[in-house]
């Protein structure tokens, strides 16, 4: 059991000048879940990937929490259950994508980034592929948790390129990886504790094409007594006002003090144990 409460929150965003939002984003509180996919391919195809790699994440791991499924014992055994848990979920979301990827000429390019979260106990267990972002805004400051697999990342890495000019590079949008590309992929895994007063952000490439990390580390600060879902809403419809070349994604969770049962409800939960 975690020591305190989950707040989520969701907005996506077709942008100004596409035509579709390939994007899609979900969050459960009762699955403590929350993610983002990028979705890419022409014909819908990015919408269809992006779907199939949000709802099939969710599915599985509703299914394994209510035994429907069983992760197979020799599946990654050295890692904790949800770390298991997430990474067979996000591979079997990828192998349905590859797979409905092979079933037809229109959809043989379609692929899709991954960020999601999952909260247990004080931890939270994010995976990921792609170039979506998580970040942690943690005593006003924020932080990429995730790192992005492109092709300009790569070149900072190599030191080719400074992270200023990868932003603004022609290769930015040229991934290294993503889903439904190949039958088997290669996930990062990230597991961290979290406390009360934490804000974690996960978005689509279009929120920070429009908003620089200062930008979001202001939004958050100032924005921190707003509701969740106007905050993420304030975040994405600034970054549309700055760029909006793209679908714009967020989903913001905050992390909150547990809160207290009212008398009533401590009586409920008594006598419903009787």
């Amino acid at each position: 059991m975690s020591s305190f409460d989950i707040e989520f929150a969701a907005v996506t965003d077709i942008g100004k000048i596409r035509e579709k939002n390939e994007d899609n984003v979900l969050i459960s509180s009762d699955l403590g879940l929350g993610v983002v996919a990028d979705g890419m391919g022409g014909h819908s195809a990015g919408e269809i990937a992006s779907n199939i790699a949000v709802s099939v994440l969710a599915e599985t791991i509703r299914k394994i929490n209510t035994n429907q499924l069983k992760i197979p014992e020799n599946f990654l055994p050295k890692l904790d259950l949800t770390e298991r848990k997430l990474l067979m979920a996000a591979n079997l979301a990828n192998a349905a994508i590859y797979s409905t990827a092979q079933s037809s000429d229109i959809y043989r390019m379609m692929g899709t980034t991954l960020t999601g979260i999952l909260f247990d106990g004080d931890f939270a267990t994010a995976v990921h592929v792609g170039d979506s972002r998580l970040y942690l805004f943690r005593d006003k400051k924020i932080v990429q948790i995730t790192t992005d697999h492109s092709l300009a990342m790569e070149h900072v890495r190599r030191g080719l390129l400074t992270r200023a000019e990868a932003d603004h590079s022609k290769i930015q949008n040229v991934l290294t990886r993503a889903m439904g590309i190949k039958k088997n992929i290669e996930f990062d895994l990230l597991k961290f504790p979290v406390k009360i007063g934490d804000t974690l952000l996960l978005c689509s490439d279009g929120l920070y094409k429009g908003l620089s990390e200062n930008d979001m580390g202001d939004i958050l600060r100032k924005g921190n007594q707003l509701p969740i879902v106007k905050l993420c809403k304030q975040l994405v419809r600034v970054s549309n006002d700055k760029d909006g070349q793209d679908n714009i994604s967020a989903v913001l969770i905050k992390i909150l003090p547990a809160h207290k049962p009212t008398f009533k409800q401590r009586l409920k939960t008594f006598f419903s144990r009787k």
